[in-house]
C-alpha cells in the first residue's frame, strides 16, 4: 500500500485551474519530487496535502487515514495531520532561540519539560546544531537557519515530511552540500518525503522518483534516469536538462527501431526507440550523448554520423560545448576534449535518441 495517495485533485483560484486532475502515489520511505516551473501547481499540491489549501475535488490519504475526500466532505484540519513541513522562507520565529523554536511544537502537544528537553537535544544533534541551541535566528547563517527549520519539522516525529523549495535562499555551493545532507538524513530516518522544486539538478540528484508538472497537470512520473533519458513529451525534454529536438519523417521500420528522414535536410537518422512509429516525429537528443570527431576520423561513419560546421566553442571546465550546424540542423553538443577545426563530424548513437510527442 502506498504511504501517500493523491487522487484526481482539482483546485481553482477564481477562473484559473491551478490543479487539473492531479494523481500520484508515494511509496513508503521514498523521496518523491514535484518538479516544474513557477505557477505549474507543485506548491499548491503540497499545500493541499499539508492542509493549507482545500481542493474542490479529489482525495488525499496517508496510510489508512483519509485527509481529504471532497465527495464525502472530509477535510482533516492541518494541525491534526501530523506532517512536518519546511517552507522556502524557513519561517523560524525570530524572537525565540534555536531551542525554543524546536520546543514550541512539543509544548503545544503538552509534553513534559524533561521529555521536551531530551527530544529537542536529540534532534539538534541529528542536524548538527546542538552547539547553537541558545542562539537566535539572526545569529545564524542561511544554511544553519535551514537546519533549524528542518529540525523543527522533525522534532515531533511526523509521519510525512514536506519540503517546499527549502534550498532556494542558499548560494550555489551551500545548496549542493545541503541537498546531499538532507538526502542522507532522509535515508537514515526512512522518512517518506515530498520535495517541491523548480531546480532540475536538485530533482535529479535527490529523488527516488520525479513528477514533472506543467499548467496544473502531471506530464510524466518516473525515476530521474527515466525522466532524463526517456522524456514523455516535448515539455519534459526541454524543461529537464538541455536537449536537441530534431524533426523528421519515418521512412522505414528497422530492427525494433525506425529510420528517419530529417526535415528540410538530406540527412537521415537511425533511432533505436519508437518501433512501429510512423509519420512526422520529434527526436530528443541530449548534448552530452553526441560524439564529436575530427573531420578525418572514420571510426564512426554511417547514417548517424554527420559533417557539421562549428559556429562557436565554449570551455566550461570539465567539457567543451559546441554550437554546430549539420546542413540545416542546428545542434548543441558536448565533448570532454577539444576537437580543432571549423568543420567536424558529429555522431548520434541510435540508442541516445528518444521520441517525444
Amino acid at each position: 500500500m502506498p504511504e501517500i495517495h493523491v487522487e484526481n485533485l482539482v483546485k481553482e483560484f477564481g477562473d484559473q485551474r491551478a490543479l487539473d486532475d492531479v494523481s500520484f502515489e508515494v511509496r513508503e520511505g521514498e523521496l518523491f519530487t514535484l518538479l516544474g516551473p513557477s505557477g505549474c501547481g507543485k506548491s499548491t499540491t503540497l499545500m493541499s496535502i499539508a492542509g493549507f489549501q482545500h481542493p474542490e475535488s479529489g482525495r488525499i490519504a496517508v496510510g489508512d487515514e483519509t485527509f481529504v475526500d471532497a465527495a464525502r466532505r472530509i477535510a482533516v484540519p492541518a494541525e491534526q495531520r501530523n506532517l512536518g513541513i519546511v517552507f522556502q522562507s524557513y519561517a523560524v520565529w525570530p524572537h525565540m532561540t534555536v531551542f525554543e523554536n524546536l520546543a514550541f511544537p512539543l509544548k503545544v502537544r503538552k509534553l513534559k519539560r524533561a521529555a521536551i528537553r531530551t527530544r529537542v537535544r536529540e534532534v539538534l544533534e541529528l542536524v548538527e546544531m546542538l552547539q547553537y541551541e541558545q542562539r537566535y535566528p539572526h545569529q545564524l547563517s542561511g544554511g544553519q537557519q535551514q537546519r533549524v527549520a528542518l529540525a523543527r519539522a522533525l522534532v515531533y516525529s511526523p509521519t510525512i515530511l514536506l519540503l517546499d523549495e527549502p534550498f532556494s535562499n542558499l548560494d550555489a555551493k551551500l545548496r549542493e552540500r545541503a541537498r546531499a545532507w538532507v538526502k542522507e538524513l532522509q535515508r537514515t530516518l526512512g522518512l517518506t518525503t515530498i520535495f517541491v522544486t523548480h531546480d532540475q539538478d536538485e530533482a535529479l540528484s535527490m529523488s527516488d522518483r520525479v513528477a514533472v508538472m506543467s499548467a496544473g497537470e502531471i506530464q510524466q512520473i518516473g525515476t530521474p534516469e527515466e525522466i532524463y533519458r526517456h522524456p514523455a513529451n516535448r515539455f519534459v525534454a526541454e524543461f529537464v536538462g538541455r536537449v536537441n529536438l530534431i524533426e523528421g519523417l519515418v521512412s522505414a521500420n528497422e530492427g525494433g527501431g525506425v529510420l528517419v528522414d530529417v526535415t528540410g535536410s538530406p540527412l537521415h537518422l537511425s533511432v533505436r526507440d519508437g518501433a512501429g512509429a510512423s509519420g512526422s516525429i520529434t527526436i530528443a537528443v541530449r548534448p552530452e550523448a553526441v560524439t564529436v570527431l575530427r573531420l578525418d576520423d572514420n571510426s564512426s561513419n554511417g547514417t548517424n554520423t554527420w559533417e557539421a560546421d562549428v559556429e562557436t566553442v565554449a570551455f566550461l571546465g570539465d567539457h567543451y560545448e559546441y554550437e554546430v550546424n549539420a546542413g540545416s540542423v542546428a545542434l548543441t553538443v558536448q565533448s570532454s576534449r577539444r576537437v580543432e577545426g571549423d568543420r567536424i563530424k558529429v555522431h548520434i548513437p541510435p540508442d541516445a535518441c528518444a521520441l517525444v510527442e
